[in-house]
């Protein structure tokens, strides 16, 4: 199989999983510089962007499954991050769908995400949810991006499709690491807690990021599934609790009106109008459970305060 993305905070997590397993597995990456542990002859490098030369190596490999886990959010600049995203949602793994077609690959794993939804009402929303396509800004390019190619990778005939659609991404290496840029901007006292805000967040562990993809190697009908913990929380729940675990601050109480007025567009939405997600889907079908149930453990995990 290969992993595309495999230098990322999911891929380098997966990569000793399968092989645990002793599956056969192609690390694919643009660059070599922080791939560790993987020996020379398991990485091909290939740009997802270059249909062509992403084609000839996957035919060289011959992958049964490709399980893509390239993402944009490494940027430094937030609307960087998501332009970067969006155009590897719209053409860079549309190509790698292409290339797996080519190459005789039966399944395809693709990674999408439960923040895309449109926010409606105070409900914990389901895969049948309409994703956010009108929604406005550099967002609205992400949340359109991943629609189209969601739609690629279900419809696409010759090849089994799976979309899995995560939480925000927390653990190791995340922006919620210590270094992060939500860990800096808590600690800075930078993220408010909006006292009138409704906002939701469901969260996945990178731990759970990436075993859920074992489920799908082999079990598991073609469709969407979310892979998020059990509980939803609103920033009234975790941001003080992420607070105290972090040791920053408590965080500055501010109304709706008061954070537009000082806060991106993007995070007031958050805070205040999205939605969770359910893995019910994931659950029953599957059985699958995550190994962190609730990101109150996670966190504290995270901060050497759960053991783990």
């Amino acid at each position: 199989m290969v992993v595309a993305g495999a230098t990322g905070v999911v891929g380098r997590k997966l990569l000793p999983l399968l092989r645990e397993r002793e599956h056969h597995v192609t690390a694919l990456v643009r660059k070599t510089d922080r791939l560790e542990d993987v020996p020379a002859d398991e990485v091909v490098v290939a740009d997802v962007l270059d249909l062509e030369g992403l084609s000839d190596r996957l035919r060289e490999s011959g992958p049964d499954v490709v399980i893509d886990q390239t993402t944009g959010f490494g940027a430094a600049d937030r609307d960087e991050a998501m332009r970067r995203t969006a155009k590897l949602r719209a053409s860079g793994s549309k190509n790698l769908l292409d290339a797996a077609v080519q190459a005789g690959a039966r399944r395809f794993i693709a990674p999408g995400m439960t923040a895309a939804y449109r926010p409606h009402g105070h409900d914990v929303l389901d895969e049948e949810a309409p994703l956010w396509t009108e929604a406005p800004g550099c967002w609205g390019e992400v949340v359109r991006a991943l629609a189209s190619m969601e739609e690629e990778v279900l419809t696409r005939a010759g090849i089994e499709g799976f979309v899995l659609r995560y939480g925000s991404l927390y653990g190791p290496d995340t922006e919620y690491a210590p270094g992060g840029d939500i860990h800096a901007r808590v600690c800075g006292s930078e993220l408010p807690l909006v006292v009138d805000g409704m906002g939701l967040t469901s969260f996945t562990h990178v731990d759970d990021a990436a075993g859920v993809v074992l489920e799908f190697l082999e079990g598991g009908d073609p469709g969407v599934y979310n892979v998020v913990d059990n509980e939803p929380a609103e920033c009234s729940e975790w941001l003080p609790a992420y607070a105290r675990m972090a040791g920053g601050p408590a965080p500055v109480s501010l109304t709706a009106d008061q954070a537009k007025a000082q806060l991106d567009w993007l995070t007031v939405h958050q805070l205040t109008e999205q939605r969770g997600a359910t893995n019910f889907r994931i659950r029953e079908t599957l059985g699958w459970r995550p190994t962190w149930p609730s990101w109150r453990e996670g966190f504290a995990n995270l901060f050497g305060l759960w053991p783990g």
